[in-house]
């Protein structure tokens, strides 16, 4: 009588799984290394759109009043928006400037205005869970130690 044997045996499977456990070991922590400098990169992008718009916005506000100049404001981020609304004489309406820019919006922080137009970091904007500070034209993102 012939036995006709097919499959694996125990031992050889549970070789093949001690092999794909090593493998996964090895694997995982390096992509979670990835997606980490990914998002970090995308939090640091994200602060360069809320500079360059915030730019943006004070070149279309000189152009709409022939030169005149914002003057040094702050815009503040609250995860809604980054917005100034200037203060102004009783009885009249202050008009809220908004940035429009593509990214993630962050959660707190601020972008000054100097008066020629060119923006900075004021205080530290949290992305994604990220802080983003600037150093001249560099922008660095970091993990946030507040979560």
């Amino acid at each position: 009588m012939k036995l006709n044997k097919k499959g694996f045996t125990l031992i050889e499977l549970l070789a093949v799984i001690v092999i794909l456990a090593i493998i996964a070991l090895i694997a995982v922590p390096q992509i979670l290394n990835i997606l980490n400098k990914a998002r970090k990169s995308a939090a640091a992008d994200s602060a360069y759109g809320v500079l360059k718009a915030a730019e943006t916005d004070a070149l279309q506000y000189m152009m709409d009043n022939n030169g005149a100049s914002l003057g040094a404001i702050t815009y503040t981020c609250d995860g809604t928006e980054c917005s100034y609304t200037p203060t102004v004489a009783e009885g009249e309406t202050a008009k809220k400037r908004v940035l429009d820019f593509k990214g993630t919006k962050p959660t707190s922080g601020g972008v000054q205005l100097d008066a020629k137009g060119n923006a900075t970091i004021a205080t530290s904007l949290v992305i994604n869970g990220f802080t983003c500070t600037q150093n001249g034209d560099a922008v660095s993102c970091d993990n946030d130690t507040t979560k």
